[in-house]
């Protein structure tokens, strides 16, 4: 099931809700107390910020947001609109770290904290890196949108206009009521739709930028913090922690049971112990999490097949196929002309 931050839940309700926004000004507002039925949560309920929820939630709230408002970029409108705390406490990491790799490299560290929606990978090509998001998960445009240009804007603010993007990258196609060249005022940058993966291209040498609102000792306090919540959440819940670790890790490769014991602050012979308690073993769990990723990909998106292997931590396409044969009997192709 994918999951998301009630803290993020919190600040789309704040975003569609508030009538001093700019861009909700412009297109209305919809009524607080909807919004929270939609999602059947309680105002005491949306400030436990270190929960997780399903995001079908999430994805409610974008749905009713674009029947009441008539509009169909609501996504890229509340990725304009970031603020920090839209992360919960990894978007305070990212705000009083140094530079845009530090942020960066924390993220991928405790990303687990705030869903597992998807995972950012980085790609080196020339002298520019591509930041995809990887989605683990199908979801809206919405969400996308707003993840593409949360971080755009984010790694602006911070920088103080100095981390600019060179190119946007989107895997869906323009969405209803706005034009492409709206995208590209905003961005001040080419932006591509229907292409093979959702992301942003900057310059490489814009990550060792320095952040202006950068505090070593705030950052570390906070670090420490996350720390302590990933030891409880393991603690109460190792088989979704080992789960997430897999599915925000897929893509950047098969990970092994050594990696996800040092992620999880525990020795490699207690993690097997928890798994075996649960009748599970760690390379069950990797072929379990690809077999259902793969029947979504293939059910939901139109992603190629050859992106899905490398979604999957397929080393290739072929590698691949006989696992899906294994699975199922039939070839990816074959599975997706009869589901």
């Amino acid at each position: 099931m994918a999951k998301i931050s009630v803290a993020t839940v919190r600040a789309l309700i704040n975003f569609l809700s508030t009538p001093n926004n700019s861009s909700s000004s412009q297109l209305g507002i919809i009524c607080r107390t909807q919004l929270l039925a939609e999602i059947d949560l309680t105002e005491l309920q949306l400030n436990q910020s270190t929960q997780l929820i399903d995001s079908a939630k999430y994805e409610a709230l974008f749905s009713l947001a674009e029947r009441k408002l008539k509009h169909t970029s609501i996504g890229f409108d509340f990725g304009k609109a970031i603020s920090i705390d839209r992360w919960g406490i990894l978007g305070y990491i990212a705000f009083t770290s140094p530079t845009l790799k530090a942020a960066l490299s924390k993220q991928l560290k405790y990303q687990t904290l705030v869903g597992n929606l998807g995972t950012p990978i980085s790609e080196v090509i020339n002298d520019s890196l591509l930041l995809k998001w990887i989605p683990a998960h199908h979801c809206s445009h919405h969400i996308v949108e707003e993840i593409i240009t949360g971080w755009a804007t984010l790694s602006t603010k911070l920088s103080q206009k100095r981390i600019k993007a060179n190119a946007i990258y989107f895997h869906h196609n323009l969405k209803g009521n706005i034009s492409s060249k709206t995208y590209e005022h905003y961005f001040d940058c080419p932006v591509y739709f229907e292409h093979d993966f959702n992301g942003i291209q900057i310059e490489q040498s814009l990550l060792d930028v320095p952040l202006v609102t950068v505090d070593n000792s705030i950052n570390q306090a906070l670090c420490n913090q996350a720390d302590n919540i990933l030891c409880n959440i393991v603690e109460q819940s190792p088989i979704e922690s080992v789960n997430q670790f897999i599915i925000n890790q897929l893509p950047l490769g098969v990970p092994e049971i050594d990696d996800a014991a040092k992620q999880l602050g525990l020795s490699v012979r207690t993690l097997q112990r928890k798994l075996s308690e649960n009748q599970f073993t760690f390379s069950g769990i990797v072929d379990d999490i690809r077999k259902e990723l793969a029947f979504s990909y293939l059910t939901n998106t139109k992603t190629k097949v050859i992106y899905i292997t490398q979604m999957l931590g397929f080393s290739e396409q072929s590698a691949f196929q006989r696992a899906f044969k294994r699975w199922t009997g039939k070839t990816p192709k074959q599975f997706r002309e009869t589901s």
